[in-house]
């Protein structure tokens, strides 16, 4: 008896524990401190670290009493106390712009944009263990799902064709981590690629010159290498994510590099008639985008970054940074809009939907944003107990939830307000509350909310009794 009151105790402590530190989705709950312009950035597998590409895009050359002969840099974060674990340094970096990380968690490879190669980042170890030549400024890295071959874009660079001329693809073996075949010809200023699900394609986004409706994406078939497509009617594509699904593609038109004229879209286009099916509105300048695992939401950041002159392109300021929420299956724009730091380039998802993680490009900051990784879909009947000569009405509410990361704890409240909590129920093979002594012919109303393992809550979800079961 003694035992099992003292496993009672600590599980009530651990649930008002959760209760106390509970976070409300879609809310910025940490804000960490990179490199100078951070850029691409992605998570491992295991949604412990965060890579950041420390773009270094002033060129600043670093600070030679720490031994650092440039800030061009890699940060790691830990993602489970939202603190910055270490930062790598390494004379192979040149502007690195994107990081891209392998299903198995051991290896980040990161794009060169200034140069000519891909470092690749042992992540056990936190150093770079080699290069991939070959490249001409290189802005983009996708791996099959088979992860035996990546596909790398050429933007364009200072030691090839010059930014924004590059018109190529190549084809990167990661079993020898060289380049194989020839060139693969896209439109001009390839500026990111999506592999499809089943791996069959690879979608190059071609920014073109940032004008309105000049902006195509290419269509590489892998099986051979070719073109086998182009679509064309976006403006300036900055960011392109594929849904789990393999149904639709989401693009952020971002506009002209010189940010006159600038983009206020993302366009869905259907992969399985490669056409633009959509045109959402966002705020100015959408850059990066990522779709979560479910494939419920696409997550969109707007640069909102514009010269005060456009002539003479002089005093480039920054507003204030947004994220927006598409819910992918309405193809709406829901609320909240997201406030997060200064010219928010990119966006990076965690595997398990707990977190979303925001680079800063001229904030030098992440921000996490919270997700809402379950959905709760919950009913309710009243029933009835006899029980000698007296008789109990009760309640019944029963619920499920699909998600990827579910909730650990179930509050459940009688009150739209939240203040009259009746039950803290934990997670079972059979989600369920039974609410006794209820007045018979009267309907209650309740509001149940759930909780994960990283202290984020879902919306109430509202259950009204007013049947019999």
């Amino acid at each position: 008896m003694k035992s099992f009151l003292n496993c009672l105790l600590i599980f009530l402590l651990a649930m008002t524990t959760s209760f106390l530190n509970a976070i409300a989705p879609n809310t910025v709950v940490a804000t960490i401190p990179v490199g100078v312009t951070p850029a691409g950035l992605a998570v491992t597998p295991d949604s412990n670290f965060v890579y950041v590409a420390n773009n270094n895009n002033y060129g600043i050359s670093g600070v030679t009493s720490y031994g650092i002969t440039g800030v061009d840099s890699v940060s790691v974060i830990n993602a489970n106390t939202n603190l910055p674990l270490t930062i790598i340094y390494d004379p192979s970096f040149s502007e690195p712009y994107t990081v891209t990380i392998n299903a198995s968690g051991t290896k980040a490879y990161i794009t060169n944009s200034n140069g000519s190669t891909v470092s690749i980042i042992d992540i056990p170890s936190n150093t770079v263990i080699g290069t991939i030549g070959g490249f001409d400024g290189p802005s983009g890295f996708a791996i099959t799902p088979n992860q035996t071959t990546a596909y790398v874009n050429n933007y364009g660079g200072p030691e090839g064709v010059m930014s924004g001329n590059g018109k190529t693809v190549r084809v990167v073996d990661l079993q020898t981590n060289s380049i194989v075949g020839s060139p693969i010809t896209v439109g001009t200023a390839p500026a990111g690629l999506g592999v499809t699900p089943n791996g069959a394609y690879v979608y190059v986004i071609n920014y073109i010159d940032g004008n309105p409706g000049t902006g195509t994406i290419s269509i590489i078939r892998t099986s051979d290498n070719t073109v086998v497509g182009t679509i064309p009617g976006f403006s300036g594509p900055f960011s392109i994510a594929i849904t789990p699904d393999g149904s639709f593609a989401y693009v952020t038109n971002f506009g002209s590099n010189n940010f006159e004229p600038y983009g206020t879209t993302v366009s869905v286009v259907d992969l399985s008639s490669n056409t633009i099916v959509k045109t959402i509105s966002l705020g100015i300048q959408p850059s990066g985008l990522a779709i979560t695992p479910d494939g419920r939401y696409a997550y969109a950041s707007n640069y909102n970054t514009l010269y005060e002159s456009p002539t003479g392109f002089q005093n480039l300021t920054p507003g204030q940074g947004t994220v927006n929420i598409i819910d992918i299956a309405s193809n709406t724009v829901i609320p909240p809009i997201i406030a997060v730091d200064q010219s928010p380039a990119n966006i990076a998802i965690s595997p398990n939907g707990e977190f979303a993680y925001v680079s800063n490009y001229i904030s030098n900051t992440v921000n996490v944003i919270a997700l809402p990784s379950f959905q709760i879909t919950a009913t309710g009947c009243m029933t009835q107990d006899i029980f000698l000569l007296q008789e109990d009405f009760i309640d019944m509410l029963t619920w499920s939830v699909t998600g990827t990361s579910l909730p650990v704890s179930y509050s459940i409240y009688r009150d739209a307000g939240l203040t009259d909590l009746v039950a803290i129920i934990p997670a079972a093979p059979l989600l369920q509350f039974l609410d006794h002594n209820r007045t018979p012919g009267v309907t209650y109303t309740y509001y149940i909310i759930g909780t994960n393992a990283a202290g984020t809550t879902s919306n109430p979800v509202v259950v009204t009794v007013s049947q019999p079961c």
